[in-house]
């Protein structure tokens, strides 16, 4: 899988328009040229490239008036995209997808958040990782669990190129412009470390978490979500409470070193004592 194709999956454009339901085409453009060698010009919409956009428009040969349009890229109507995916995941009758591909599987957890699925169907996810959730549907825990792999992806990672920040921009560029080959300078930091990305299939997955946990920032509206971590049942559970305190965080987290802690039908308890309430 290219890192491009990942990048237009997850950075869909969506406009927003209840009486079109489908979508636009957007392309490179031909427009009529004054040189005497030439009498069109391509006009590129293109990733990192820094030039003014091209307007809409189609080239006429004057010798057949045919009119030509190289389409490249279409922008969906949102509630048609939705309603795509809607029928996709409930065609599944509520039975976990097969494929334990987590490539595959993390486009479609980026696809259920961008377009409010997440709640509804996040069961069919085959990602071991929401096993681990307290709550499967919780948009704050998946937030923890997806920061929490990224930093450990980037504590394993030894090439500097690849950073989180420049992830992120790439990103960024990707959800408003549109990602074609031709006219891409090979000079560009955007296209070094989309060659970069591309060398370790390791990173289609971090790609992925990233644009996820931007997403998540964006749901939960928070850049961080502040937890506890509390030793319960001889593992360490993530706990979001209503109102965090640092030096309750400290607190627990020393204690959990020296006492054990215990869940039972949805409460965690130290002996008979309740501590914390983690039913839905």
């Amino acid at each position: 899988k290219d890192i491009r194709t990942l990048l237009a999956i997850s950075s869909q454009k969506i406009f927003f328009e209840d009486h079109h339901s489908g979508f636009y085409h957007y392309g490179n453009f031909e427009i009529p040229s004054s040189s005497y060698y030439s009498r069109t010009v391509d006009m590129d919409l293109a990733v990192a490239q820094r030039s003014d956009h091209a307007a809409a428009s189609v080239s006429c040969q004057r010798s057949s008036g045919v009119n030509n349009l190289v389409l490249t890229d279409r922008v969906f109507e949102f509630n048609y995209l939705k309603g795509i995916l809607e029928r996709v995941f409930e065609s599944a009758e509520g039975v976990q997808f097969k494929s334990d591909n987590e490539v595959i599987n993390l486009c479609l957890l980026s696809l259920m958040l961008d377009f409010g699925l997440f709640q509804r169907f996040v069961g069919l996810l085959n990602l071991p990782f929401l096993n681990d959730l307290q709550h499967k549907a919780d948009t704050r825990e998946l937030q923890v669990e997806v920061a929490n792999m990224i930093y450990e992806f980037d504590r394993n990672n030894s090439v500097d190129f690849v950073a989180r920040s420049r992830v992120e921009e790439l990103i960024f560029e990707t959800s408003y412009k549109f990602l074609v080959n031709k006219g891409l300078d090979i000079r560009s930091p955007d296209f070094k470390l989309i060659r970069v990305l591309n060398s370790d299939p390791d990173y289609q997955s971090y790609v992925l978490l990233v644009k996820i946990y931007m997403s998540l920032c964006n749901i939960n509206k928070s850049v961080e979500v502040d937890y506890y971590k509390v030793q319960c049942n001889g593992e360490y559970r993530i706990i979001i409470p209503q109102n965090f305190s640092k030096t309750t965080s400290d607190y627990l987290e020393e204690v959990s070193k020296q006492y054990t802690f215990s869940e039972r039908d949805g409460i965690m308890k130290y002996d008979d004592l309740p501590i914390f309430d983690l039913r839905p």
